[in-house]
């Protein structure tokens, strides 16, 4: 009857952890949409440089740089998918 009586403190609900892990991912997401946007912006700023009316000269270097950008970019994604499927 004593037992009854006594005490127990606050019921102990399990809660989940604090998952690292997940809050890691959430960072990288952020990360990741930063960068996205940033991303975006420099392209926004190409296009509002490089547009009709341009310089020949402005032209030429937004081309070039964009052109070497690609094939940069389709080496590495092709490296990227031939490990993947190994």
């Amino acid at each position: 009857m004593d037992e009854l009586c006594e005490d127990q403190g606050l019921p102990q609900v399990e809660r989940p952890i604090y998952d690292v892990k997940s809050a890691g991912l959430c960072t990288e997401d952020e990360e990741y949409t930063t960068k996205i946007k940033e991303f975006q912006a420099y392209l926004d700023l190409v296009q509002k440089i490089a547009k009709p009316g341009c310089s020949q000269e402005v032209l030429k270097v937004a081309l070039n740089s964009m052109a070497s950008l690609v094939k940069i970019l389709n080496c590495i994604s092709s490296t990227l998918k031939l490990r993947a499927s190994l």
